[in-house]
């Protein structure tokens, strides 16, 4: 066998290897991400804890799920994956273990700003930089597994941390966290390169750029001057708008509104979170062999028609229509995240995965803000019908958006800022 299969072989192995200690890290970040509504409804009932006293490290906690990836990101590039990954995991670990001392105070500091660190550094960005890293003709594939695997984490672990505290109490979840962290820092330290393993198109600069703190804030200048990026945003807060801001918010108190119990609304969220899996990683499957944007523009519009549909077969019954409907948006959900990550490795080169994490803020910005704009549209016309409709017009706008721009690469550009502090005007 010649040295350069054997070389091959080798980068094979590695490359693997780092997809499944990402993949662990990813799974056990998700699985707090999604717990916080649980524990305040277990500190409500046990304590008589309000929602507002406990709402600061909630906040703090989403706050820095959507600003901690560029940094995270940094860190990684700079003293490489592994340690910064186990260090976030450390700090999930700590942070899990200090909320089970009942005290709202603790549990503010605790949640927001450890977990809220440790659960950020470990986003869809940091699988963006996976993907690119150790994968450098299969990116897509890569980054729709390690997707999925968030949404594992975030939504198929769910039930059976609910399961858990009914049975042993409100701390078993988040022992059960803890526990997959420190796994997952078992799964780092044996699996994780120690090295960095850049892609075969960043090798020959990876030795040559020293990583700056400053760089941050200059590659998101840099960005800033780029339409692309402007364009990624707000197909990003769209995507937000019509995916956690509606649907995780207020599809359970509109399916109410309608007479369906809340277990059975619970189910249709359940079929939304297994087939997210399926979604993911088709599209990421896909981005490797098709056009990006062909991928974004289906999925948007697909999703509006689905969004026009809901109001349509909403009722007090757990019926085929509404299981389709799970299952449909389900594959959609997250299906625009490879595709994203794909033309942002594409237009910014080296930094795709950074500035990804900076779109991926946005995501939440739109989430949020839909999320909040959904009770005043239910408080004002007594119905969450005009919300659902508004949600399908902003996906089929996206589509349209998608289309109607050019994604030139920038790589130059940005790298030109890297190396001269300069600022440039990108292609």
């Amino acid at each position: 066998m010649e040295r350069s299969d054997l070389q091959t072989g080798e980068d094979r192995h590695e490359s693997w290897r780092a997809l499944i200690a990402a993949l662990s890290s990813i799974v056990a970040a998700g699985s707090c991400a999604t717990l916080a509504g649980l524990l305040l409804t277990q500190f409500s009932s046990q304590f008589g804890w309000t929602t507002s006293a406990l709402s600061a490290g909630v906040a703090i906690n989403m706050l820095l799920y959507g600003l901690t990836a560029p940094f995270a990101i940094h860190a990684m590039e700079k003293y490489g994956i592994r340690r910064v990954s186990i260090t976030a995991l450390a700090l999930i670990i700590a942070g899990s273990l200090l909320c089970m001392i009942p005290n709202q105070i603790l549990f503010n500091v605790s949640w927001g700003l450890l977990v809220g660190l440790g659960v950020g550094s470990l986003t869809m960005a940091y699988g963006a930089l996976v993907a690119r890293m150790w994968f450098d003709k299969h990116q897509g594939t890569a980054a729709g597994i390690l997707t999925a695997s968030a949404v594992v984490g975030q939504f198929a672990l769910l039930p059976l941390w609910a399961r858990l505290s009914e049975i042993h109490g409100w701390r078993a979840p988040l022992i059960g966290c803890a526990v997959l962290a420190a796994v997952a820092i078992v799964v780092n330290y044996r699996l994780m390169p120690a090295n960095r393993a850049f892609a075969t198109e960043s090798r020959a600069s990876a030795g040559t750029v020293q990583k700056r703190f400053v760089d941050i804030l200059t590659v998101l200048l840099s960005a800033f001057k780029s339409r692309v990026f402007w364009v990624l945003v707000l197909l990003f807060v769209i995507c937000g708008a019509t995916t956690n801001g509606i649907l995780w918010s207020h599809f359970t108190p509109a399916a109410h509104d309608h007479g369906m119990p809340v277990t059975a609304a619970s189910s249709v969220l359940f079929l939304v979170g297994i087939f997210n899996i399926l979604g993911t990683v088709s599209s990421g499957w896909l981005c490797d062999r098709i056009s990006p944007r062909l991928i974004l523009a289906v999925v948007f519009v697909a999703r509006g028609c689905t969004l026009f549909w809901l109001p349509l077969i909403l009722s007090s019954e757990f019926d085929p229509p509404i299981v389709a409907f799970g299952v449909l948006f389900g594959i959609l959900d997250v299906a625009t995240v490879p595709p994203v990550i794909a033309l942002c490795n594409r237009v910014f080169g080296r930094e795709g995965p950074a500035i990804f994490g900076w779109i991926n803020a946005f995501h939440q910005v739109g989430a949020g803000s839909m999320a909040a704009f959904g009770g005043v549209i239910r408080s004002t016309w007594g119905s969450y019908y005009l919300m659902w409709q508004l949600a399908g017009m902003l996906c089929v706008f996206a589509a349209v958006l998608v289309y109607t721009s050019r994604y030139k690469e920038q790589q130059r550009a940005v790298e030109e800022v890297l190396d001269t502090g300069t600022s440039v005007k990108p292609h």
